[in-house]
């Protein structure tokens, strides 16, 4: 059998490029796997009131952005406050604050309400995952990748 020369050399290019591709491919599929049950555990941590459930997916170290829609203007954020590890600690001691944004009281709805509802199906674009059922207004989490683990980098939601 002949080897043709410029053909042996694009087979090694394919081989090599093929090489250096499938690792990422399969990285990023399980990234996406981690992603899904990153979010997953989150909503039952949400749904069990458990709260180191829920502090486990946000960053230790840096904060997240609870961005806040009006109901009358859902196109542009009301507020977007950035939220700390230690806050999230001390209002769940304290069992004020963002505590009852996650456990919620006798009330109108509540965050802990919205991430209960997506249950009935959630829509995932991205690191981005939204409940299919619209009727609960702009409503999302976002999640970034941290040291080899997802924490949730943004939660925005409609309040009245």
């Amino acid at each position: 059998m002949r080897c043709n020369g410029k053909k042996f050399i694009c087979m090694i290019v394919l081989l090599l490029a093929l090489a250096l591709c499938l690792p990422r491919l399969v990285l990023g599929a399980e990234a996406d796997g981690n992603l899904d049950r990153a979010m997953q555990a989150f909503v039952n941590a949400v749904k069990s009131k458990n709260a180191a459930g829920i502090l486990a997916a946000f960053s230790r170290t840096n904060p997240w952005i609870l961005v806040i829609y009006d109901v009358n203007n859902q196109r542009v954020p009301a507020s977007r406050t950035p939220v700390s590890y230690t806050r999230m600690q001390a209002d769940f001691r304290n069992k004020t604050g963002l505590y009852e944004d996650f456990f919620g009281f006798e009330g109108p709805q509540m965050l802990c309400d919205n991430i209960i509802y997506m249950k009935k199906g959630i829509i995932r674009k991205g690191t981005t995952f939204t409940p299919g059922d619209r009727t609960l207004g702009r409503f999302y989490i976002t999640w970034r990748q941290e040291g080899g683990k997802w924490v949730i980098s943004e939660i925005g939601e409609t309040r009245s």
